[in-house]
């Protein structure tokens, strides 16, 4: 019985961190389209505001799903400025 009980733990656990794995990459109009359908299926789920914010959230223009453009683009519509890269040149073999 306790082995049985750990295994049912170790699945469960292991479903979750998939789900949310698959949920992470998912596309942001997939998202959209299953928060409204789990809206559709019951009050309860309609009153959710995380379900609210999924269904009403607008797709990201390169439909990558990060949802990240808008907030930290810049206003001007211009590029973000880029900093130079700086090459650490690694130390020679010690002499002798």
């Amino acid at each position: 019985m306790h082995h049985l009980l750990e295994a049912l733990a170790v699945y469960t656990l292991v479903m979750v961190c998939a789900a949310y794995c698959l949920w992470i990459f998912l596309p942001a109009g997939l998202k959209q389209r299953a928060a409204r359908a789990l809206m559709a299926r019951s009050a309860h789920l309609q009153a959710s505001r995380i379900l609210q914010a999924l269904a009403q959230q607008p797709a990201a223009g390169c439909a990558s799903g990060c949802s990240g453009c808008g907030s930290d683009a810049p206003a001007s519509g211009q590029a973000a400025r880029v900093h130079p890269v700086r090459w650490a040149r690694k130390p020679g073999p010690p002499p002798g």
